[in-house]
């Protein structure tokens, strides 16, 4: 995903879909260099690039972290979400009444 690619015109978006449009597709982004990241620590076998990595795949969920929040103080539906679902003990789906035979 990039930030170029919108479903809809952009004469049709008002400025907040837009920013969101940014926040979200940075945070995707984010989410992958992560993954990208654990990777190639994991795969790694020189322990001083290892360091190099780590701290730059530390930073990088900082940025994770901080979209998230931006995005969550704008939607009010999504902070409901998140509110509801983080930081609890527990199984996690248990929260949402999953049937456990799906």
């Amino acid at each position: 995903m990039t930030q170029e690619h919108v479903v809809e015109s952009r004469e049709t978006l008002n400025a907040q879909v837009l920013d969101m449009h940014r926040a979200l597709t940075s945070l995707a982004d984010k989410l992958g260099a992560l993954d990208m990241y654990n990777q190639r620590i994991e795969a790694c076998t020189d322990p001083e690039l290892k360091l190099v990595m780590s701290s730059q795949r530390d930073a990088t969920r900082k940025h994770v972290a901080m979209l998230l929040e931006w995005a969550r103080r704008r939607d009010p539906k999504l902070d409901k979400e998140l509110r509801e679902a983080l930081f609890k003990a527990g199984p996690i789906a248990a929260q949402y009444h999953y049937d456990e035979n799906m």
